[in-house]
């Protein structure tokens, strides 16, 4: 009984896939660490050490972090290259050490790129210890390691990837949105207190989607993906609908405090056939980021079209802000297959 926890962890480990970032990781590793020993290059861990400072789930992700570890490393490696020339002209060492690694520091505090500039730069000015190397020789090798381990990573993240950032956005926001449907169409509405919990998740799950939303432009940039559906116009077309997904939330809640506010709506036959439609709306829309045909947004451009009347006026005004903002998702998930058609002709 004792060890049943444990083997029920281990076996989900191995089932629900746990094991493959572990294994990627691992295979960049060794591959880098080859890479640099077959080219003979000094000290051929740093590629190693570049392969685990950039490694990522998804390619998109690894090659950002890649370029902030590439260009944060040149800016380090040029002004390491500077204090050694510092110091060769009689300037102390430990004062020109310390005055570019502090400089170098605070920049990379300001601008998240330059994160291993300092790194760099002291590696350079402490070059000292690789024996046969100058202050040059060394700079150009760490770039070349480092060029190593970011490609590795690169290549192993994007065919060994354990997903790909835009079917995951597109997954995870379809998750989403069909929570938000089901409590519109809910005929019972949770607590005021169980409902800011809800929202809370919610707001931290668009986060994440924001996040993966910029992974996955940059992934579909990156195979030339977003050239072949329109270029420029889809270059953001993740995170346009990350930014969709959040505005159809705030929607959802504005028409769940009207509903909260009106007394006897519950009752009322309209206000039961609007909370039907915008639900069976936001429904549709996730099947179609699901990739599971068009959203029918019929049901709700009705109601939110119908004339006001006193009994009605307080829902019109959110269900037309839901219905456009619908409608402009719906052409954000439609606009890369239909200018796709054109270049597959």
């Amino acid at each position: 009984m004792n060890g049943a926890p444990a083997q029920q962890r281990l076996t989900g480990f191995w089932r629900h896939g746990r094991w493959r970032p572990g294994v990627q990781l691992a295979a960049a590793v060794a591959l880098a660490w080859a890479v640099a020993s077959a080219l003979r290059l000094p000290e051929s861990f740093w590629a190693v050490m570049s392969v685990l400072i950039v490694m990522r789930p998804s390619a998109g992700s690894t090659l950002d972090a890649g370029w902030d570890r590439v260009r944060g490393t040149a800016a380090g490696a040029l002004c390491g290259l500077a204090g050694v020339y510092l110091q060769h002209h009689g300037v102390p060492a430990l004062p020109v050490t310390l005055a570019i690694v502090m400089l170098l520091a605070f920049a990379g505090a300001a601008v998240p790129g330059l994160r291993s500039a300092p790194v760099a730069a002291l590696i350079i000015l402490s070059a000292s210890g690789i024996a046969g190397h100058s202050a040059l020789q060394v700079a150009l090798l760490r770039m070349a390691q480092i060029g190593i381990g970011v490609g590795v990573a690169l290549a192993v993240s994007t065919f060994m990837s354990e997903y790909h950032a835009g079917a995951r956005f597109d997954e995870g926001c379809a998750a989403l949105l069909r929570g938000i449907a089901k409590r519109m169409a809910g005929a019972q509405r949770p607590a005021e207190a169980q409902a800011e919990r809800i929202h809370a998740a919610t707001r931290a799950s668009l986060g994440r989607l924001a996040l993966l939303a910029g992974s996955a432009d940059l992934e579909a940039r990156w195979w030339r993906r977003g050239a072949a559906a329109g270029g420029a116009g889809t270059a953001r077309a993740y995170r346009d609908k990350a930014r969709l997904a959040a505005r159809i939330f705030q929607d959802a809640v504005v028409l769940d405090r009207v509903f909260r506010q009106a007394k006897g709506a519950q009752a009322d036959p309209f206000w039961r056939d609007a909370a039907q439609a915008a639900g069976a709306a936001v429904a549709g829309m996730a099947e179609a980021l699901a990739g599971k045909g068009a959203p029918d947004l019929a049901d709700l451009a009705r109601v939110a079209t119908v004339q006001a009347t006193a009994s009605n006026a307080l829902l019109i005004a959110p269900l037309s802000l839901l219905l456009d903002d619908l409608q402009r998702m719906q052409r954000c998930i439609a606009a890369p297959v239909a200018s796709a058609e054109p270049a597959a002709g």
